[in-house]
């Protein structure tokens, strides 16, 4: 992440707000969706009133060989710079986005910030995004995710995320869980904590000054998700943390009550407020988060939730439509509504993806 010189990193780029109307680019850095869910997921997309421009190599099977790792970035590269497309979002995650990494030119990112959402495997490219290019991202669902009705929970998010520059919804409120009590106020910074912990020593390794730190995790048993942590604590990543909030961590039921105690006993010098369970990440409902953005973690007797602190997008230009417009089938205020049920017709809704 780029500095100012002093103890807190330097604001990252704000990349515009999203139109109804505008363009959604679909990436495939990591494994390539399955031709059902990404059918099912671009329709989702139109539904809402955005257009799709897909990778030209989406449903290409993936090798891992440099030279297509090369091969993705360039298209992944493509898509960034087609000037039709005004936001990026990850055809869905599993493995491979990190080989990526070193055939991208940060200065292309720079120059040309857009909203880019993802998560799982996706949290390598908001690393380096962030780090290498000073931009903004968004920790959310990948296409695979996306059913077609603005009224599910997930899509609403995301639609309140991508077209207004500060969404007023409590984040969280309701289902989050409150491990230790407190509020916090910091860059909210993270993603699948593999892949943070991945960062650990290179370029683009995740930067905690006064962040709010935010981990989820999928179908790992607790030690290594001990492990992982450890790591970051060891490596002095807990230290300067503002707040931590896990997200969902999908471990084996039978560990749950451990790994909280766990968790608290790790934590518990830091002197933080700290929430788990926060609706974000290998589950259902996926919240989109701003990451690189100042958020308020609040973490009360009666629950929890982040806030935005600021504006995470840029405004819409005036001669378009304005950036708070709500999707036509979207329930009045931010707060995400009742899910309605998907196309009859549709693949069935993945509940969790099962990889990175």
């Amino acid at each position: 992440m780029i500095s100012d010189g002093g103890d807190r990193p330097a604001p990252l780029i704000k990349p515009p707000a999203l139109v109804k109307g505008d363009a959604i680019g679909v990436v495939a850095p990591s494994y390539a969706p399955r031709p059902g869910w990404l059918v099912r997921g671009v329709k989702a997309l139109e539904h809402v009133g955005f257009s799709v421009v897909l990778d030209p190599e989406i449903s290409k099977g993936r090798r891992f060989k440099r030279s297509e790792d090369e091969r993705r970035a360039e298209n992944f590269m493509g898509v960034w710079l087609d000037p039709k497309v005004k936001a990026v979002v990850g055809g869905t995650g599993g493995y491979g986005a990190v080989r990526m990494l070193p055939y991208l030119e940060p200065e292309i990112f720079r120059r040309n910030p857009k909203p880019f959402v993802g998560y799982s495997d996706i949290t390598a490219l908001h690393l380096w995004l962030m780090r290498r290019a000073g931009l903004r991202v968004f920790h959310g669902p990948t296409v695979d995710d996306l059913i077609p009705s603005a009224r599910d929970p997930t899509m609403a998010s995301l639609l309140n995320a991508l077209m207004i520059p500060k969404p007023a919804a409590k984040l969280g409120k309701g289902m989050a869980r409150v491990l230790r009590p407190g509020r916090a106020t910091g860059r909210l910074i993270g993603g699948n904590l593999s892949l943070v912990q991945q960062t650990i020593g290179t370029p683009y390794e995740v930067d905690t000054r006064d962040a709010i730190l935010f981990l989820e995790e999928t179908r790992d048993p607790m030690s290594v998700l001990d492990e992982r942590l450890v790591h970051l604590r060891a490596a002095g990543l807990l230290r300067a943390v503002k707040g931590i909030v896990f997200g969902q961590l999908s471990i084996d039921r039978s560990e749950e009550d451990e790994f909280e105690d766990f968790l608290l006993d790790l934590v518990s010098d830091l002197n933080v407020p700290v929430l788990a369970d926060f609706p974000a990440g290998h589950e259902v409902p996926n919240l989109t988060v701003p990451l690189g953005t100042d958020v308020e973690l609040v973490a009360e007797e009666t629950g929890g939730w982040i806030a935005y602190r600021e504006d995470a997008l840029e405004e819409a230009p005036r001669d378009q439509a304005p950036r708070d417009q709500a999707p036509r089938d979207q329930a009045p205020g931010n707060e995400p509504p009742a899910p309605a049920a998907a196309d009859p017709g549709a693949p069935p809704r993945e509940p969790a993806a099962a990889a990175r």
